[in-house]
C-alpha cells in the first residue's frame, strides 16, 4: 500500500487557505492556522505512454471515488516540463498519514483495487516518488487561491547550495516584503522538502486560472510600483544572493485533471462544471486503441 498511501488524504487544506499576511510576525498574528504538510507523489512518464497512463489514473481514482474511500488527492499532468504526473494530498501531522494508511488496510475491496492499479502503473512509469514537504509562510506571498477555480499549476523547483540556505531564506523573504509593499496581485505557496527527496529542495507553487496568468507575471515585475519597492540595491542583492544561494531551479507547468483526481464534495460543488467527472474509459481499451 505505500505505493499510495501519500495521496490517501483530505484535500481540505489546499481549498483555501487561510489568509495571511506577508511577513512572519503579520502571517501568525492574521491567522494561527497554518496549511498542512503536503504530500507530492511524482510520476515520471514514459515516452509515448502518457495516454494509456492518464486512463489507469482515471480508472484507479473512479474506483476510489466509487468505494467513498479516504482517498483524495489532486491530479496534474506537465504542459511544460518532462512528462510527469503530480498528485497533491495534504494532511496535518505524520500520525494522520499513518492513519489513513491504517484505514485502506482496514478496507479488503480498497486493498484489491490499490494493488491492482499500482501493478499497471509498472509499464508507463520509469521513476515514482513520495515527497514529504512542509509549508514555509515566511517564504510565501499571498497563498490564500480560490483552488477549485483553478485550472493550471505553475512550479518551480529550486535547490539550495549546502551552506547558503539562510541567505536564501532571507532573500526570499525580501522578496515577499517587496511584493507586499508594492500590492502585487499575485500569490505563491513555498513548501521545502523534509522527506523523500534532497534537503534543501524547495517547491514554489503558483496557481492560475488561465495561463495569461504567466504572460501577466513578466509585465507586472516591470512595473514602476514593484521596481520602486525592491529598489536598486535590492535588485543587485537578489540577483547575487541567487548566484550564491542556488544550485539549479527549474520551472514546471501543470494542466489540473479532475479525472485523474478525488476531490471532495465541498471542492465539486465550488465548480461542478469542471470538476464533475464523467464515467472513465476503461484503461485496457485505452491503451488498445493507442
Amino acid at each position: 500500500m505505500i505505493q499510495r498511501v501519500g495521496r490517501l488524504c483530505a484535500l481540505v487544506g489546499l481549498v483555501v487557505v487561510a489568509p495571511m499576511a506577508m511577513v512572519a510576525e503579520a502571517q501568525q498574528a492574521a491567522s494561527p492556522w497554518t496549511p498542512p504538510k503536503l504530500l507530492i507523489y511524482r510520476e515520471e512518464v514514459k515516452p509515448g505512454h502518457g495516454a494509456a497512463h492518464a486512463a489507469n489514473e482515471a480508472e484507479w481514482a473512479a474506483a476510489f471515488r466509487k468505494a467513498n474511500a479516504p482517498a483524495q488527492w489532486l491530479g496534474m499532468t506537465t504542459l511544460i516540463g518532462p512528462g510527469e504526473s503530480w498528485f497533491l494530498s495534504p494532511f496535518e501531522s505524520y500520525e494522520a498519514f499513518q492513519k489513513v494508511q491504517d484505514g485502506m488496510d482496514a478496507v479488503p475491496a480498497l486493498r484489491v483495487a490499490d494493488d491492482r492499479f499500482s501493478a499497471q502503473e509498472g509499464d508507463h512509469l520509469s521513476r515514482t516518488s513520495a515527497i514529504m514537504a512542509g509549508f514555509r509562510p515566511q517564504l510565501s506571498y499571498q497563498p490564500a487561491v480560490d483552488l477549485p477555480k483553478m485550472r493550471f499549476m505553475q512550479v518551480d523547483v529550486v535547490r539550495v547550495k549546502p551552506g547558503h540556505d539562510r541567505e536564501f531564506r532571507l532573500m526570499w523573504r525580501a522578496m515577499a516584503e517587496a511584493h507586499a509593499k508594492a500590492k502585487m496581485d499575485e500569490h505563491w505557496a513555498v513548501y521545502e522538502v523534509e522527506a523523500g527527496a534532497q534537503d534543501l529542495t524547495f517547491f514554489f507553487f503558483y496557481a492560475k486560472v488561465s495561463l495569461a496568468g504567466i504572460d501577466a507575471a513578466g509585465p507586472m515585475h516591470g512595473s514602476d510600483a514593484f521596481r520602486d519597492a525592491v529598489g536598486e540595491g535590492g535588485r543587485i542583492q537578489m540577483r547575487e544572493g541567487s548566484q550564491a544561494a542556488i544550485e539549479s531551479s527549474m520551472t514546471y507547468v501543470f494542466r489540473m485533471l479532475p479525472s485523474m483526481s478525488t476531490v471532495g464534495k465541498e471542492f465539486v460543488d465550488a465548480d461542478p462544471t469542471f470538476w464533475t467527472v464523467k464515467a472513465p474509459e476503461p484503461a485496457a481499451t485505452a491503451a488498445k486503441k493507442k
